[in-house]
C-alpha cells in the first residue's frame, strides 16, 4: 500500500511540476457567449504579407491563404515538441462544431489524437458515417502569433468552448539543402491526408478570457 501512496504522489508532483512549467498567459475579461451552432466562418484574404520566422536553423515562412474564424467545442488537445512544425505550432486542438455539438453526438464518439492526427471511434449505433462526423469536426495545427498566445494555448483542456480567429496558412520550411512544407486544408468537406487546417492564431477566447 505504501508503495501505491508512493508512486501516486510522484506522479501527481510530475504533473503539478509539469502544468507549473507552462507560463500564465495575460488575457482580458469577455463575457460574450461562444455560439457554436454554425460552420466556421473562412473569407477570401488577398495581399497579405507573409511572415517569416529563423529558429532552430530554419526559415519558415507562413503564407496566409484565408481569413478565419473558428467556434466550436474542445474534444482533445495534443501537444507535440520533437517534429519541425512544433517550433511554430505547440499543438493541435480536435474541435468540433455545429451538428455534432447541437445534437450531443460528440459525446457518443471516443476522440484521440497522435502524429499530427486525430482519431475517432464510434459503436455500431451511431447514427452517421464518417463523412459527418469529419464534416462537422476538424483537427487544428494551432500556430500562435506570439508567445502569449502559444502559452494561452497550452491552457485549453478538452471540454471547453473556443473562438479562434486568424488565417488558414500555407508553411514553406527550409533547413540546410531540405525543404518541408505545411499546406492548410481550405474546405471543411474533405477528409484523410492534408484536410487538417493549419491555423495562425492572433486571437483566442476561452473560459471568459480573451488572449492577444
Amino acid at each position: 500500500m505504501t508503495n501505491k501512496i508512493n508512486l501516486f504522489l510522484a506522479g501527481l508532483f510530475f504533473v503539478l511540476a509539469t502544468a507549473s512549467c507552462v507560463p500564465r498567459p495575460e488575457g482580458a475579461a469577455d463575457s460574450e457567449t461562444i455560439d457554436i451552432r454554425e460552420d466556421p466562418l473562412q473569407l477570401p484574404l488577398e495581399g497579405q504579407e507573409p511572415i517569416k520566422i529563423s529558429a532552430q536553423g530554419y526559415d519558415i515562412t507562413i503564407k496566409p491563404k484565408a481569413e478565419y474564424v473558428l467556434k466550436g467545442l474542445v474534444l482533445s488537445r495534443k501537444n507535440y515538441g520533437s517534429d519541425w512544425n512544433s517550433i511554430i505550432s505547440p499543438c493541435d486542438l480536435a474541435v468540433a462544431w455545429g451538428k455534432m455539438t447541437t445534437t450531443g453526438l460528440y459525446k457518443k464518439v471516443k476522440w484521440s489524437q497522435g502524429n499530427r492526427w486525430y482519431y475517432w471511434r464510434y459503436d455500431e449505433g451511431f447514427p452517421f458515417d464518417n463523412s459527418f462526423i469529419a464534416r462537422y469536426s476538424a483537427n487544428v495545427h494551432a500556430i500562435p502569433a506570439n508567445d502569449n498566445l502559444r502559452a494561452a494555448l497550452l491552457h485549453i483542456s478538452s471540454g471547453d468552448t473556443l473562438e479562434a480567429y486568424g488565417f488558414l496558412v500555407y508553411v514553406d520550411a527550409v533547413k540546410g539543402e531540405g525543404n518541408f512544407w505545411w499546406n492548410s486544408s481550405l474546405s471543411r468537406e474533405d477528409a484523410g491526408d492534408g484536410s487538417c487546417e493549419v491555423m495562425y492564431i492572433d486571437e483566442i477566447q476561452f473560459r471568459g478570457m480573451v488572449y492577444r
